[in-house]
Formats: C-alpha cells, sequence, structure tokens
C-alpha cells in the first residue's frame, strides 16, 4: 500500500496523497493531469518503485469505499410540470410588480408564452402598461438603456428580447447599478456628448432608479451575465419536447377558442406524428396555432399542410 496514492483537495489543491502514510506526493511522481482524471473516475493511483510507472485503479481495488455520484439537476428539471413552472413564474413576477423583489430574468425557447404570462400577470395585478410598467422589445445599446431607466426610474421595465444588453460590458455596469441591493440605487452614465430624452432633452448624468426590471429572453440561462442572474431570481422555462407537448394539453382548451376542439385534436395528434418521424419539428404554442388553424380549414392532406408549417429545413 505505500505506493499507492488518492487524489485529494488540500486547501484547494488537487494533489496526490500516499494511502499508507498520508504524504503528498511530489510534483515529480504523478503528472497532475494522471491525479484529475483519477479524481473523475472515482480511482487511485499506484507507483511501480522500480520503473516509476503510474497505473490507475479502482479505488475498490485498495478497499476505499467510491464516492456517491451526485445527481444532475438537468434530471429534475426535464420532469418538472409545465403548469407548475408557470404558475411559479407568475408568482415570481407578482413579487416584482409588489415590490418585493427588484429584477426577475425568465429565459426558455421561443413560442413558450413567456410574454404573454408576464404582461397579463401585471395587468391583473391592476398595472397599466405605459403607466406602471412598460414594454421594450428589441436591440438596445448602452446609452439608450441609460435613457430608457431614466425615463421609467419608477416604473417596472420588461426588457424582451433586448439580448444585446448582455453583450455590452458597458451595459452590464448600468444593470448591475440599477438591480443592486443598496437603498439607493445610483446610476451614471458619463461621457463628452450629454445623452437626450425622446423630446431632446439633455438626459442628467447620475440619477436614483427606483424601478423594477423583468428580463425577458430566449438565451440559455448559462450565456447570461453572472452579476445580473445575482441580482435577480431566475425563471428557467425552458421544456423538453414531451413537455411541450404536456403545455399545449393543458392551454388547448383557452387557446384559438373559435376553433372547433376536434380540430385542436387532429392538430396535436398530428404534431407528435411528425416529431416521431422528423429532425427539426417546432413544437411550442405558435406552431399549435399554426397547425390547428390548417386542421380548421378542411385541407385535403391536413398533415403535409402542417409539416411545411412547423418542420424546420
Amino acid at each position: 500500500m505505500s505506493n499507492i496514492y488518492e487524489p485529494v483537495r488540500l486547501n484547494g489543491k488537487l494533489v496526490a496523497r500516499n494511502v499508507a502514510t498520508g504524504s503528498v506526493a511530489p510534483e515529480d511522481l504523478i503528472r497532475y493531469i494522471q491525479i484529475r482524471n483519477a479524481e473523475k473516475d472515482n480511482q487511485v493511483l499506484a507507483v511501480n518503485p522500480e520503473t516509476g510507472r503510474v497505473t490507475r485503479l479502482a479505488a475498490a481495488v485498495v478497499g476505499k469505499k467510491p464516492k456517491k455520484a451526485k445527481m444532475s439537476f438537468l434530471k429534475v428539471v426535464e420532469k418538472r410540470d409545465p403548469k407548475q413552472m408557470f404558475d411559479n413564474l407568475e408568482k415570481l413576477t407578482k413579487m416584482v410588480g409588489r415590490g418585493i423583489q427588484p429584477s426577475l430574468v425568465v429565459t426558455g425557447g421561443a413560442g413558450l408564452g413567456k410574454t404573454y404570462l408576464v404582461k397579463k400577470t401585471l395587468a391583473a395585478m391592476g398595472l397599466t402598461e405605459a403607466k406602471e410598467f412598460v414594454h421594450f422589445k428589441g436591440r438596445a445599446t448602452a446609452a439608450g438603456l441609460f435613457v430608457t431607466l431614466y425615463e421609467n426610474e419608477n416604473k417596472i421595465i420588461v426588457l424582451d428580447d433586448c439580448d444585446s444588453v448582455f453583450k455590452d460590458d458597458d451595459a452590464i455596469n448600468l444593470l448591475k447599478a440599477a438591480l443592486d441591493s443598496y437603498d439607493i440605487r445610483r446610476i451614471s452614465y458619463i461621457s463628452t456628448k450629454p445623452l437626450k430624452d425622446q423630446y431632446g432633452d439633455p438626459v442628467p448624468r447620475h440619477f436614483e432608479f427606483t424601478g423594477k426590471i423583468i428580463f425577458i429572453s430566449n438565451l440559455n440561462q448559462s450565456t447570461l451575465d453572472a452579476a445580473v442572474k445575482s441580482r435577480s431570481f431566475v425563471s428557467d422555462i425552458t421544456m423538453t419536447q414531451e413537455q411541450m407537448f404536456k403545455r399545449i394539453e393543458q392551454l388547448q382548451d383557452e387557446m384559438e377558442t373559435r376553433i372547433p376542439k376536434p380540430a385542436k385534436d387532429k392538430a396535436l395528434a398530428i404534431m407528435k406524428k411528425l416529431a416521431k418521424k422528423y429532425e427539426g419539428v417546432e413544437v411550442n404554442l405558435r406552431s399549435f396555432i399554426k397547425a390547428a388553424r390548417i386542421c380548421a380549414m378542411g385541407f385535403e392532406d391536413p398533415e403535409a399542410m402542417v409539416a411545411e408549417q412547423i418542420i424546420k429545413i
């Protein structure tokens, strides 16, 4: 056992420790990549005293219990009930609307109804668009963001698909100041050329922001700025195809109320058939609406028509 080493982390540094003596192996005895691979695969390292050759062995060979693998949270996410996901989004939106939380980041694929639910929830709280909350969609520069924050300094600002702000360091710094947990959130934009508002009046270089921000994006959570996410509640509405079909079933009666139920049932059945047969089938609320409208019109070959509309080529 004197030539058996186990990968351990001491003071944050990954090293090889002798199982028998507890001493740390010299750096020239075992290469770092060998230690790292042994840690990843739950193995120990045997060093041949004559040749110096290093061999990786299963931990069980030397009587060490294998480490219990941690469960991936992705498995939990993929089993979530879509209705619960949107119920949670509604509650988080209400927390922003009531001023409990200054910001919310909502992510997920296109056509899931994220924007619809957020605006519907704010309106149901008695908040009026353009008065208590505003909705902006599209590209935003750092200067444009500063002016928008100034003009709506005490409102809820819904930034919908304004993904350019997450790629601009100046915009990120403005958002960090706007979403800080300080009692006074003071935002500054210092430039040689004064900024102007929509009426052409100069915008001050500093102002106090008392509003809230809701971000809605189709980007993956992992690509968003960590500082913005850490200051916000996060609601990820990313769904598997199975979850999306379940969501459509949950909302089917509420959607396209003018279309008879048999036509909607047929549309859903066609979408499921296409999803099993082809790659690139768009499964979301928008594609279901297209399919339902086609089935309601009585086309001779509705499956071919639906396929043409919802399959990416």
